[in-house]
């Protein structure tokens, strides 16, 4: 494995590691409800933040007073109060949004938007070098893209993470890498 995606990987991973236990947590008073959740609902907030915003961008177009982590330096959570979802979102040193994740209450609000159940054994059949189509190919149905992240030493590439949950909430997770493929899938129960 090459120097660049052991780098990449290590970042990702920061990243993601921080924004699942960090920015908004303990934020959500909303209530949810997976037989009538909507895509829609699910990313209202984070379709809204674009890479390269700066805060001020997003706070005023988000429309509510986020939260900054305790655990990692710009990093603020913005939480719709009336749905319980929002986004996370991680700023540079010049306050431009360089990582987004889709903040959700629970795995299993989500779960309405995979279409076929997962399992472990499937995450170990997933090698690195899979396109995210093939991905889909093997799973049979979308993914749901939980975080977009864009990484400066690769020329400001895009890497995403994308999950399939399921109704009890396990999870299959996936890295996508800055050129579009995979990097690990990981089963979480």
């Amino acid at each position: 494995m090459g120097r660049k995606k052991i780098l990449l990987i290590t970042v990702i991973s920061i990243v993601l590691s921080v924004l699942v236990t960090g920015c908004s947590s303990g934020n959500s008073s909303g209530t949810t409800d997976q037989t009538s959740g909507s895509k829609e609902l699910v990313y209202e907030f984070y379709d809204k933040v674009q890479l390269n915003q700066t805060k001020d961008q997003v706070d005023t177009e988000l429309g509510v007073t986020p939260t900054e982590s305790e655990q990692m330096e710009g990093c603020y959570g913005y939480v719709n109060q009336d749905s319980g979802f929002g986004v996370d979102v991680v700023y540079d040193e010049n306050g431009l949004a360089y990582s987004k994740t889709l903040f959700y209450p629970d795995r299993e609000d989500i779960a309405f938007m995979t279409t076929e159940k997962v399992t472990q054994e499937q995450a170990d059949s997933i090698g690195d070098g899979l396109t995210y189509d093939e991905v889909v190919n093997m799973l049979g149905c979308e993914g749901t893209e939980t975080s977009a992240t864009e990484i400066a030493f690769d020329d400001n590439k895009v890497s995403y993470i994308r999950a399939w949950v399921n109704q009890d909430g396990s999870m299959l997770q996936i890295v996508f890498l800055t050129d579009g493929t995979s990097s690990g899938a990981m089963f979480f129960d």
